[in-house]
């Protein structure tokens, strides 16, 4: 059976592994070679990573056409790293370390310690439908050093601009995200900027990737970074993606007894790829309930020991909590379903599974 798997040699790990090469001359993995060509060009001292949420390569082409900027200026793409979502996405390029490495994996991660399935960014549990009380359990037991950190340690300015309310002191809308990205790049260098914007994703999960609104979201931001890049000529930018993203259907976690009743608790990790964590007199009969019910044209399956032995969650040194963050089975689309547990949850698009449009990016390259 047919699924898309991340390139261990061209993905967003390497991406940042380059910038870390490019200023410290150190790196975690190997790096990205179309950006190390970029690079090599001269000595540059300014650069800004710049990326929109969801704009992946199968978005950019619906919505902008061939002459639009960032598609001329597109020099090569990459993939994403399993599973295409933000949370293991957008730490991996952060890090310049794969899930397996950071334990960041997904959305929702199961903690053994506490038997809860949670939100890695918001600690919310979406069973009990609460916000966890205390010290949020991703930052307690999966911390990590982004590489603005590392680049300041050697003397790089060097930070990270994120909206509102991811930083509760960030711009508010994409006027002032815009702004204060400018106001960041008249700075002296060298410095290093990561700039994250949580459009058009924010959107599309609401409206779906073909609504009339994101093609404007879409467009707007074109504009507006090739006028950022004019007025900050010797700037580098590095603009791509985490991820893209597709329009969903849902199958509900509960509507099966028979399948329902196997699971000791909730799914955990995203909707379109899921760990099942199965009661102990189950774990050899599930594979053939679920694929009773769902068939094998739609997901593909894996016990937890085909995901360690696969290295579906990259390379590297296991995070001291990997093995307990996997479920005894993963689930992967390679179609347009997903799980939920709740209606209320549903997303018109989504991202996270294994097709191909999920996971390609294209990187484009501005001021070179």
């Amino acid at each position: 059976m047919n699924y898309f798997f991340f390139d261990k040699d061209n993905c967003l790990v390497q991406i940042s592994n380059s910038i870390l090469k490019h200023f410290t001359n150190t790196c975690f993995h190997n790096t990205s070679k179309q950006l190390d060509e970029v690079f090599a060009q001269k000595n540059y001292t300014k650069v800004c990573l710049m990326l929109f949420d969801g704009f992946g390569q199968s978005i950019r082409k619906l919505h902008l056409s061939e002459g639009d900027y960032l598609r001329r200026k597109t020099k090569f793409s990459i993939t994403s790293i399993f599973p295409p979502t933000t949370v293991a996405a957008t730490t991996s390029l952060i890090t310049g370390k794969y899930p397996l490495e950071t334990g960041w994996l997904g959305w929702r991660q199961y903690f053994k310690q506490y038997d809860i399935v949670i939100d890695m960014f918001t600690n919310f549990s979406l069973r009990d439908k609460e916000f966890i009380p205390g010290p949020k359990l991703s930052e307690m037991y999966c911390p990590y050093t982004p590489i603005w950190e590392i680049l300041t340690k050697n003397k790089i300015l060097s930070k990270a601009l994120y909206p509102y309310p991811i930083d509760k002191g960030g711009p508010a809308n994409m006027n002032e995200w815009f702004f204060k990205a400018d106001e960041l790049l008249k700075k002296d260098g060298p410095y290093f900027y990561y700039m994250y914007n949580s459009e058009p994703d924010k959107s599309m999960h609401e409206l779906g990737i073909a609504h009339p609104k994101i093609k404007t979201i879409c467009k707007d931001i074109n504009k507006r970074v090739q006028k950022l890049a004019s007025n900050n000529k010797d700037t580098l930018f590095i603009v791509l993606s985490d991820h893209s993203m597709v329009d969903v259907k849902y199958y509900y976690l509960y509507e099966h007894e028979e399948f329902y009743k196997m699971l000791k608790n909730i799914h955990s990790l995203d909707a379109r790829t899921c760990f099942f964590h199965v009661k102990d007199e189950y774990i050899d009969t599930f594979k053939e309930t679920f694929i009773k019910y769902y068939g094998v044209d739609k997901f593909i399956i894996k016990s937890k020991e085909e995901v360690i032995k696969e290295n579906w969650f990259g390379i590297g040194t296991p995070h001291q909590n990997f093995y307990d963050f996997l479920g005894d089975y993963l689930v992967t689309s390679i179609s347009e379903f997903a799980f939920t547990l709740d209606p209320r949850d549903e997303m018109v698009s989504h991202h996270a599974g294994s097709l191909l449009e999920e996971s390609l990016i294209d990187v484009s390259i501005l001021n070179d």
